[in-house]
C-alpha cells in the first residue's frame, strides 16, 4: 500500500512538472475597460507574455451568451506602434459593432505564446456602451460645438537615444466621465507625444461629457517593463471656443495633484519620488524641482517644496 502511495505522488510531480515545462500562465495587471462609445470599447492591460491578445465579450455576467458578430481588434493602430506595444507588454484590444445604452461582460485573455493552450483571464468585467454620441454641446436650446477637442500630451523617456516612447500605453482619465481614454504613444503623433480626443469621453448619463476647460485630468503612462506606470496631473486650456490640438497645462509646481493648496497629499507622492534619478523605471520629471546635473529627486527638491508647504488658493 505504501509503495503505490509512493507511486502515486511521483506520477502527480512529473505530471505538474510537465505541465510547468509545457508553459506558464502569462502575468496580467492593470485591466481597465477604455473608450467606451456608443458602439465600441477597448480593454487594457500590462504582460510580461508577447502572445496574442484577444477579449470574450458576453450578454449576461454567467458568460452563457456570448456576444457574436463584432469586430475584435487587438494591438490596432501602425505595424511600428504595435510591435513597440507588444515588446513592452502594453495590451490594448478594441472591439467595435456593439449597441448602444446595452450592458456587456468583457474579460480579457492572454495565451501563452510557446503552448497557446495556456491561458490567463482577467475577471469579469461590466461595461455600458454610451447611449448617444453627440457631436455638439446644447445648453438652453443654443448648440455649441465642442472646443479643443484634441490634446497633445508629450511623455518622458529616459533614454530618447535608444527609446522615444513608441507604445507606451497612456491612460487619460476627467472627474466625471464614466470610462477614461487610452492611446499609444507615436500613434497619430510624433512619439514621445500622444494624441486624444476628448470626443470619446462621455458621462454617467451615458452622453458626451460636459468639458468646461480647466478640467483637471490624469494621465497614467503604462510606460513597459510590467507592472510599472507614472502618473501626471494635469488641467485643460480654457476653452477657446473653436476645435484644434492643445497641450494639458501644469499648475503651481508643490501643488502636485493640482488640488489647490500644498498639503499631505502632495507630500506623499514627492515622498514616493524620493531618491528617483531619471534614469530609473517609474521616474516622474514632475517632482524634480532643482533641475541640475544629477538627474535625482532629492534633499534640494525636498528644500524647494518645503517652503511652499501649506501654501493655499492656489
Amino acid at each position: 500500500m505504501l509503495k503505490r502511495l509512493q507511486i502515486l505522488r511521483w506520477a502527480i510531480l512529473l505530471v505538474l512538472i510537465v505541465a510547468n515545462d509545457s508553459g506558464a500562465l502569462p502575468a496580467m495587471t492593470g485591466v481597465r475597460v477604455t473608450d467606451v462609445t456608443a458602439s465600441s470599447f477597448a480593454v487594457v492591460w500590462m504582460t510580461d507574455a508577447e502572445g496574442e491578445p484577444s477579449i470574450d465579450v458576453f450578454l449576461d455576467s454567467q458568460m452563457t451568451s456570448a456576444v457574436n458578430g463584432v469586430n475584435k481588434i487587438p494591438m490596432a493602430g501602425t505595424a511600428v506602434t504595435k510591435t513597440a506595444a507588444l515588446s513592452k507588454g502594453n495590451i490594448r484590444v478594441m472591439v467595435t459593432g456593439l449597441q448602444p445604452g446595452t450592458s456587456y461582460y468583457v474579460r480579457a485573455l492572454m495565451p501563452d505564446p510557446v503552448s497557446p493552450a495556456v491561458i490567463s483571464y482577467s475577471p469579469l468585467i461590466e461595461v455600458v456602451t454610451a447611449a448617444k454620441t453627440l457631436p455638439y454641446k446644447e445648453s438652453d436650446g443654443v448648440r455649441t460645438s465642442l472646443a479643443n477637442d484634441l490634446i497633445a500630451f508629450t511623455t518622458f523617456t529616459q533614454n530618447p537615444g535608444q527609446d522615444n516612447g513608441s507604445g507606451e500605453l497612456v491612460i487619460l482619465e476627467l472627474p466625471g466621465s464614466r470610462y477614461p481614454l487610452s492611446a499609444y504613444v507615436g500613434e497619430g503623433a510624433q512619439a514621445p507625444e500622444v494624441i486624444f480626443d476628448l470626443n470619446n469621453l462621455y458621462g454617467a448619463d451615458g452622453l458626451s461629457a460636459d468639458i468646461a476647460g480647466g478640467d483637471r485630468i490624469t494621465l497614467t503612462v503604462y510606460k513597459g517593463g510590467f507592472a510599472y506606470s507614472v502618473l501626471y496631473y494635469r488641467r485643460l486650456g480654457s476653452n477657446t471656443g473653436t476645435s484644434g490640438v492643445a497641450e494639458p497645462l501644469k499648475g503651481f509646481f508643490a501643488d502636485v495633484n493640482m488640488d489647490g493648496s500644498v498639503d499631505d497629499g502632495d507630500f506623499e507622492l514627492f515622498r514616493a519620488q524620493y531618491g528617483f534619478a531619471s534614469s530609473d523605471a517609474g521616474f516622474n520629471p514632475d517632482f524634480d524641482f532643482v533641475q541640475d546635473q544629477s538627474g535625482i529627486i532629492d534633499v534640494k527638491d525636498f528644500s524647494r517644496f518645503s517652503i511652499q508647504y501649506g501654501k493655499q488658493g492656489l
